[in-house]
């Protein structure tokens, strides 16, 4: 979705579920500097997305493998919690860290890529 979409990690990891609108293959998301905007994605997303929502109709878009913490200072906001797995929204730094892991094996140098490398056309070479 990242990569389609050309949009900020940030404003894709903030989706909600009512954000998206499968039928166009689009979704309004929060610009940097608050503007509101939509992002339109191709065939591959719109075929991951039905699988990676699982029914779901509330909550954010893309969440975190573990259960979020339920009191705390580490206790994320309401909004931020599926309510129906209970699961936290997926975090910058977490989801950064799942694609260098995943894509170290593509990368030349073995480091893997960041997310900001997928809005980023790649410098073609003569």
């Amino acid at each position: 979705m990242l990569y389609e979409t050309c949009a900020r990690a940030e404003e894709i990891l903030g989706l909600d579920v009512p954000d998206l609108d499968m039928e166009f293959r689009r979704a309004l998301v929060v610009e940097k500097g608050g503007d509101r905007a939509y992002v339109h994605w191709e065939t591959p997303t719109a075929r991951l997305l039905p699988r990676l929502l699982a029914g779901r109709a509330v909550g954010p878009v893309f969440l975190a493998d573990r259960r979020a913490a339920a009191a705390g200072r580490r206790a994320p906001a309401l909004g931020d919690i599926c309510p129906q797995t209970g699961r936290g929204r997926l975090s910058y730094p977490r989801a950064e860290y799942l694609f260098k892991q995943a894509s170290k094996l593509h990368d030349p140098h073995g480091t893997g890529y960041t997310l900001h490398q997928l809005r980023v056309p790649p410098i073609s070479r003569p």
